[in-house]
């Protein structure tokens, strides 16, 4: 009887632990949740992820679990969260510049929050935005367009480091140059409107022409690019934030930055997305990220800092150990201490044309990149043959005329298949002209003479 009951009683603990069970395990499961969605690079979200968990674990004393979505690079960011519309799968958009903000902001998929710290921050810089005035979007590390060099690669080709974006056209670089697709990368949108803004839209656009047929190929974006630079498979990078450089050279590869003669501030920055299903913590994320202490993790992976109170060689002391690599870097001690200057940068017109400009270089570059760059090539071909016919004195004023007609097609119209056709009738207009005028000349003359002499010689006969 007694043996009956002990079973019995085993097996109703053992019923009430099963039952319990669920419960047990439900409340293992109760850490707190939050999600980025965003470009930023892996060593930032791995130094964020790490630091956000210790600050919540001993702030808090519970663990949370963070979800990182990172499809690509911005625009592929930007189309996530408007294809997500008002049901979001992330509460944080972390990372991209000011016209990613913009679109999402004009759009309605981000909501006001002013995280602690945001005063810290600048509103502008030489006249461009850091943060939105509304509270809908604020910088958290601030970095310069930039291109960058191999200094061996280039060394041993003996190429100078080119300084302007007019000195990476020069014949010298065809094939040494490397960017990725605008449509692909933030940063690389970012050059296109530079160019756009910088030169004016029709020449920007002949610009991005004339650059395309400098590629050695298009890189997959902007880590590839450095990947390649480092590696000194290519030696020039067109597109890159400005703190690639600190850490490929950190890391030991002989690459240095170039600031081009035109460029932008880009103020990778941060919102809140609206519907975000976990905003709480997520607002909790937002003020850390704006710490001293969210900025140390913010410097340790890779990025430069935001915070106008910081100072690199403090932080050196304290031991954070990319405080050195950025005083080297940047030459300075806080990145808002930079003496730079920027082009006129129309924000709103960047915003308005952000998916035309990113359809018209993928349809009208990318995808015609060969016919691109073989109608250039003829053009250059046919350009050469002219000035030859000139230096033999032939009658070149049609096909000199015929040869302009075809480049302002290619750069202007990006009509390659009217600016062949103008460059082959540019070609043959030498040849139909026949002997070189200085020829025709002599030849008249030597005849002249020779009748002369004749006539001359038949008088003296005579006479």
């Amino acid at each position: 009887m007694r043996k009956r009951n002990l079973i019995t009683t085993i097996c109703l603990v053992l019923s009430m632990a099963l039952l319990l069970l669920p419960v047990f395990a439900s409340e293992t499961q109760a850490a707190d949740k939050i999600g980025w969605v965003g470009p930023v690079y892996k060593e930032l979200s791995d130094s964020l992820t790490k630091g956000f968990k210790e600050y919540y674990k001993k702030t808090y004393n519970k663990d949370v679990d963070i979800t990182f979505v990172r499809p690509g690079g911005w625009p592929v960011c930007l189309d996530k969260v408007r294809a997500w519309g008002d049901k979001p799968d992330a509460d944080i958009f972390l990372g991209a510049g000011a016209p990613a903000h913009e679109v999402l902001k004009k759009e309605g998929l981000i909501v006001p929050y002013r995280p602690k710290g945001w005063d810290k921050v600048p509103a502008e810089w030489h006249g461009m935005k850091v943060k939105d005035s509304g509270d809908l979007w604020t910088c958290f590390s601030p970095w310069i367009v930039t291109n960058l060099y191999n200094e061996k690669v280039l060394k041993s080709l003996r190429l100078p480091p080119p300084k302007t974006w007019k000195d990476l056209l020069n014949p010298i670089y065809r094939g040494n140059i490397v960017h990725t697709l605008p449509y692909a990368s933030g940063t690389q949108h970012e050059v296109v409107e530079i160019l756009l803004q910088g030169f004016g839209e029709k020449e920007g656009w002949a610009y991005n022409r004339l650059l395309a047929a400098q590629l050695a190929r298009f890189s997959t974006g902007s880590t590839d690019t450095t990947h390649t630079i480092s590696r000194g498979e290519v030696p020039i990078g067109i597109a890159q934030p400005q703190m690639n450089a600190m850490v490929a050279r950190k890391d030991g590869y002989p690459v240095r930055d170039l600031l081009p003669d035109k460029t932008i501030l880009v103020p990778e920055a941060v919102a809140l997305l609206k519907n975000a299903p976990n905003e709480a913590v997520g607002k909790i994320f937002l003020d850390w990220l704006f710490s001293m202490e969210g900025q140390k993790y913010v410097l340790e992976g890779g990025y430069f800092t935001a915070r106008t109170d910081i100072n690199f060689s403090e932080w050196e002391k304290e031991g954070v150990s990319m405080a050195k690599h950025a005083k080297e870097a940047l030459g300075v001690d806080n990145f808002w201490d930079l003496k730079v200057g920027f082009i006129e940068y129309d924000l709103d017109l960047a915003t308005k044309r952000w998916d035309e400009v990113n359809r018209y270089y993928e349809y009208e570059i990318y995808r015609k990149w060969g016919e691109l760059k073989s109608s250039l090539f003829l053009i250059e071909e046919v350009e050469g043959e002219v000035g030859a016919a000139k230096a033999q004195n032939k009658d070149i004023t049609k096909a000199e005329s015929k040869i302009r007609e075809a480049r302002k097609l290619f750069e202007s119209d990006g009509d390659y298949a009217g600016a062949r056709l103008a460059a082959s009738e540019a070609r043959a207009l030498p040849a139909a002209a026949g002997l070189p005028t200085g020829l025709i000349l002599a030849i008249v003359i030597a005849v002249l003479i020779s009748v002369t002499a004749v006539i001359i010689a038949l008088r003296r006969r005579r006479a």
